[in-house]
């Protein structure tokens, strides 16, 4: 027997008086109300999930796979809400970024000064790359393709638009980590019943409406940023599928698509993050009529960071027979078992 514990230690909102599992009979859910008091809340998400194995003979559960996925934005909540609840990180045995934006990525280098040992790194090569964010409405993203750095220099400096700089191999060498790129599917674990993949580039098949105000330099030129690299993490637990995203950058039904064509079994749970914060509610209807239709099976979303309190409220509203939404607070737990 298996056991997924799905730590959330970053998220935009703590709500210590949440009661998901009594209100809502949601069984798999722990909220400790002191710890999420003790905790922060950023504007960022980051994820620890360990995965246990039962003998059959024992009851007592082992932890057998300690997976780091987003390590939450430059405050580091991560570890704070992390020490808050005394879990160690030492014995992690890799780390997983969805992409490389501050918000999940600024934990990272201090995260690796807490793990004892070598640990890989799983990301997209467009983690080497400085990227871009528009931070002004009176800049048209089009006038600044094709240019150099050294053109938006007094954008930069007046903040109408931030960088992030590339990740910095050097410094995670020096801490035992090791970058692995990868652009397709990995499988990180597979036993029995279990099976936990990474996805790869996300084609964009359906128009969904993809924000343009990123930039990425390559080679010293501007060009839009389709955010190739923003992943999520696909479990298999027995018969069903649970997603964990990071911003769904490439849009959910996107994204939907293509778990459905990788992993094959209903998806039971999709918890991270939507990036519906800003949409139109022509995107949202859209988004909805999708969902509705996407298999018979009930879904469990639960949409956080970057996706909107109106957008849960909408899916709600509409009624969807077989779909349901939630908030979720920073410290929540989600056990799941097969």
């Amino acid at each position: 027997m298996f056991k997924i514990e799905i730590l959330l230690l970053t998220n935009n909102v703590i709500l210590p008086f949440q009661n998901l599992e009594r209100d809502y009979d949601l069984n798999f859910i722990e909220l400790n109300k002191l710890f999420a008091t003790k905790s922060l809340a950023e504007h960022g998400l980051g994820f620890l999930i360990n995965i246990y194995e039962r003998d059959e003979l024992s009851s007592d559960f082992h932890l057998i796979k300690k997976i780091i996925f987003d390590t939450g934005g430059t405050n580091q909540t991560f570890l704070h809400n992390l020490d808050v609840r005394g879990y160690p990180i030492y014995d992690a045995n890799i780390i997983v970024l969805s992409h490389w934006h501050y918000d999940h990525s600024g934990g990272l280098y201090k995260i690796l000064e807490r793990i004892e040992k070598p640990v890989p790194i799983l990301c997209h090569e467009s983690a080497t790359n400085e990227r871009f964010f528009i931070r002004s409405a009176d800049i048209n993203p089009k006038t600044l393709v094709n240019k150099k750095r050294s053109d938006i220099v007094e954008l930069l400096n007046s903040a109408k638009i931030v960088n992030q700089l590339p990740i910095d191999i050097k410094t995670i060498e020096k801490t035992g980590g090791k970058i692995l790129k990868h652009k397709t599917l990995e499988t990180i674990f597979a036993r029995d019943q279990v099976k936990i993949m990474v996805s790869g580039e996300i084609l964009k098949t359906h128009e969904e409406e993809i924000f343009s105000n990123f930039l990425i330099n390559k080679e010293g030129v501007l060009s839009f940023d389709e955010i190739l690299d923003d992943k999520c993490l696909i479990i298999e637990l027995g018969n069903s599928t649970i997603l964990l995203n990071g911003c769904c950058h490439s849009g959910i039904m996107n994204t939907l698509d293509y778990v459905k064509e990788k992993s094959g079994k209903p998806i039971s749970h999709i918890i991270g993050g939507f990036h519906m914060a800003n949409s139109t509610q022509e995107r949202i209807d859209v988004t909805l009529n999708f969902l509705s239709t996407f298999q018979k099976e009930n879904l469990i979303l639960f949409p956080i960071h970057c996706s909107g309190e109106k957008f849960i409220t909408d899916i709600n509203t509409k009624n969807i027979p077989n779909v349901k939404a939630f908030n979720a607070s920073v410290g929540t737990i989600f056990n799941f078992f097969s």
